[in-house]
């Protein structure tokens, strides 16, 4: 048996030696890479809030004080997609808004920054400390204080803005890397904002994945993932137009000679469904509807504790001593288009195209969702918010925050809402009334004849005030929120014209023989109808001649007459044929009456048949087909339908 006193030494060295194992095992750098939970982000958006990815790291040996800190360049690439954070500046390569965060600093800068470091020059990084001693982050030496805690007392440097080399990657030089010990050190890559409409979208969420890369590993050795999903791409507005009280919508037929401009006509609600629980959203979190241009910090970062913003502003700073933009761009006042700063709220509109002219638009100026979301008419597309004051329209019901009058040009016209009150966790709807207005002139062709559509989409969107290829790339001065339109164009209501069709079957003024032609506009009666004037096209058919002549306009209660030989007078020879007239108001009826010279040896008269206001099924033509007017009732000959 071995002596057990002669095991002692040897036992006390292997003790000894696995001691020093353990203790140089736990000074080793350990860093792990981890993505959070993706943001879910609208398809149609261009600046789209990618979550964080962030570095964990522990262990290693802090740096001595006195000595120099080493510092990596950390880069990420965003996918097949543009990086569209902010631009700060027009350098080349140009400055981001887009973070590097270390220790999840809270706190404001105390020290101005370091000038000397690409990276950490003035006045690109800022302090979380508030002591006055030798910069921790801003140079390279240690700073006094607790070694390896996350706030070393003195200036320490600890947010740093990333340059975009490519438009899919950024850099963030300089980032200095003092091992944590035994405390842990966080490493977050924030603001950054992607164009997620390059990713499509599908019937199926398509995610976008970041990766991330250093210029030294050994310096900061990754462990896990590089990759990591950071947004989750869905649709985030669905758009549809219903009827003027909400239900099921058909295009709303409205005559040319009924005017309304006493009583204004609803026709139609057009409704903005969010996509997902976080797709409208408020400017910040000190924007509502009662502050609108509220300007707030938020510091919370990221996708862990505490949660992330549900707003189009992320992670901002409220310090100067982080580049601003200087160089323009939609910023809202007190913004200075600072760190992480959205200019404006989640934003929806509607465009209406080829509106008659003569006709006047009105819409609902603000709209309230059941869970208390809020959106307000604002004056542009891009501008800051400027909430429009409330019109009036006649006949209007008169909706709690009153209407917009828009002025269409070239028969476009484009209402504008935006979102001042957004709840996170239910998705909203927003209901929008649109009501017409016009006074009858169909003797000017007012409001003139067509049909009127409408899109809906988020806004800011092309060319209104970028084109496509602006808009898909990061920029220092176009807004931030803006959007492409992937609308899809809705009818919305037809002017269609009153008329009444008269057949004349037989007119002469040849063989010593004249037509006598009445046409009476016998609106004016006994029974209160509306009065309708206009003026009657004659288009003559006869071997003589095929052609066409008007009359002047025939007066509500009223008769014009002609004679055919004095309509047809260039006619040689005389003319033998039919006519058809076709009057601009209802309730036209005629009368024709031939007769030799003087009517002394033959006369007749018969009464103008009224052919029925149908098309046939090709499209063109009188057949068995619908009205070509929507709301027009078929085989009347005077569209008494409607």
């Amino acid at each position: 048996m071995v002596d057990f006193r002669r095991m002692i030494p040897v036992l006390a060295v292997l003790a000894f030696l696995l001691g020093s194992a353990v203790t140089a095992s736990a000074q080793v750098l350990s860093c792990t890479t981890a993505g959070g939970v993706p943001n879910q982000v609208r398809g149609e958006g261009t600046t789209e809030r990618m979550g964080d990815l962030v570095i964990i790291c522990t262990g290693g040996t802090p740096t001595a004080a006195g000595a120099a800190v080493p510092a990596v360049n950390i880069s990420i690439t965003l996918g097949n997609i543009a990086i569209t954070s902010r631009l700060m500046n027009t350098a080349t390569p140009p400055l981001t808004d887009a973070l590097v965060v270390l220790d999840e600093a809270l706190t404001g800068p105390t020290v101005p920054p370091v000038a000397g470091q690409f990276g950490c020059s003035a006045p690109i990084c800022i302090n979380a400390g508030s002591g006055t001693g030798a910069p921790l982050y801003g140079s390279a030496t240690q700073g006094t204080g607790a070694v390896g805690s996350p706030f070393v007392t003195g200036a320490n440097r600890n947010i740093f803005q990333g340059v975009l080399e490519t438009p899919n990657r950024l850099t963030f030089f300089g980032i200095p890397i003092d091992p944590p010990g035994t405390n842990t050190r966080t490493i977050r890559i924030t603001n950054v904002r992607g164009n997620a409409s390059q990713a499509g979208i599908g019937n199926v969420a398509v995610q976008i994945f970041e990766t991330v890369s250093v210029s030294i590993p050994s310096l900061l050795p990754l462990s896990g993932l590089s990759t990591q999903a950071v947004a989750s791409v869905q649709r985030g507005l669905f758009f549809e137009v219903r009827s003027g009280t909400g239900g099921t919508f058909s295009t709303q037929g409205l005559q040319q000679c009924v005017s309304l401009a006493s009583t204004a006509a609803a026709v139609a609600t057009l409704r903005y469904t969010e996509g997902f629980a976080t797709a409208f959203l408020k400017r910040n979190v000190a924007t509502s509807s009662a502050t609108p241009l509220a300007n707030a910090e938020q510091n919370a970062l990221g996708n862990t504790p505490p949660a992330p913003f549900s707003t189009e502003t992320m992670y901002t700073t409220g310090n100067t001593t982080l580049q601003a933009n200087t160089t323009g761009g939609a910023c809202p006042p007190g913004s200075s288009c600072a760190i992480g700063q959205a200019d404006f709220g989640t934003r929806i509109k509607a465009v209406f195209l080829n509106v008659p002219s003569g006709a006047s638009i009105f819409v609902e100026r603000t709209s309230t969702s059941a869970n208390g979301e809020t959106a307000v008419a604002t004056a542009t597309e891009n501008g800051i918010f400027s909430a429009v004051a409330a019109a009036t329209a006649t006949g209007t019901p008169g909706p709690a925050g009153g209407v917009v009058s828009l002025t269409p040009v070239n028969g476009l016209a484009t209402a504008v809402w935006e979102v001042l009150d957004s709840v996170p966790g239910s998705v909203a709807i927003f209901n929008f009334r649109v009501w017409i207005t016009f006074t009858s002139n169909p003797g000017t062709n007012t409001p003139a004849l067509g049909t009127a559509t409408v899109n809906g989409s988020f806004a800011p969107t092309p060319p209104i005030p970028f084109t496509a290829a602006q808009g898909a790339a990061a920029s220092n001065t176009l807004p931030i929120p803006r959007f492409v339109d992937t609308s899809v164009v809705s009818n919305l209501f037809t002017i269609a014209p009153c008329q009444t069709t008269l057949l004349f079957p037989y007119v002469t003024t040849q063989a010593g023989f004249d037509t006598g032609l009445a046409i009476s506009a016998t609106s004016a009666d006994p029974f209160g109808t509306a009065l309708q004037s206009g003026t009657c096209t004659l288009n003559w058919f006869g071997t003589a001649f095929t052609g066409v002549t008007a009359t002047p306009s025939v007066t509500a209660g009223t008769t014009w007459v002609g004679l055919g030989s004095s309509i047809l007078s260039t006619v040689t020879g005389g003319f033998t044929g039919y006519m058809i007239a076709v009057c601009r108001f209802q309730y036209a009826h005629g009368f024709a009456f031939i007769s030799d010279l003087g009517a002394r040896n033959l006369a007749m008269g018969y009464l103008a048949l009224i052919i029925p206001d149908v098309i046939g099924s090709s499209g063109t033509g009188r057949g068995n087909g619908a009205s070509p007017f929507s709301g027009a009732a078929p085989n009347t000959g005077e569209q008494l339908g409607y």
